[in-house]
């Protein structure tokens, strides 16, 4: 009992011995965070401070920096368009519409004479392919 008296009375000091010890060993990495990446690889910040920014993007800082590249995404669509718009005004050209092919799933199976076939594609041409965008079917 005497044993045990004392036991309960030590177990705080060593409850709190062996969690203040093991700090650096459940951590073992260096608490001074020193970034060595080149410029050009991103932010060399924290854990913290990334998840932050991450969670909490700053809206008055990416909309100062985000302007020119929303203009030059508009100027690249702006032209997607217009290159669009020029081959619709151009004479109609012929395309060749491709086959439609369906792809089905043999699942595996036993066959006669104790043969065991196991899972494939098969590939079947449900339609041929036609050309579309042409005079011929005006004629």
């Amino acid at each position: 009992m005497k044993i045990f008296n004392q036991t309960i009375c030590r177990s705080p000091l060593l409850l709190f011995m062996l969690l203040t010890s093991c700090g650096p060993v459940l951590n073992p990495y260096n608490e001074d965070f020193k970034c060595r990446a080149r410029d050009d690889a991103g932010e060399c910040i924290d854990t913290p401070t990334a998840y932050q920014k991450a969670r909490y993007p700053e809206t008055a800082t990416d909309e100062a920096s985000a302007a020119p590249t929303n203009g030059l995404k508009q100027e690249i669509q702006d032209n997607r368009y217009k290159a669009l718009a020029e081959l619709l005004q151009e004479e109609k050209k012929p395309l060749l519409q491709p086959p439609k092919i369906l792809r089905v799933l043999l699942l595996p199976y036993k066959g006669e004479g104790e043969e065991l076939f196991m899972s494939r594609y098969v590939y079947v041409k449900i339609e041929d392919s036609k050309w579309i965008l042409t005079d011929l079917t005006e004629q």
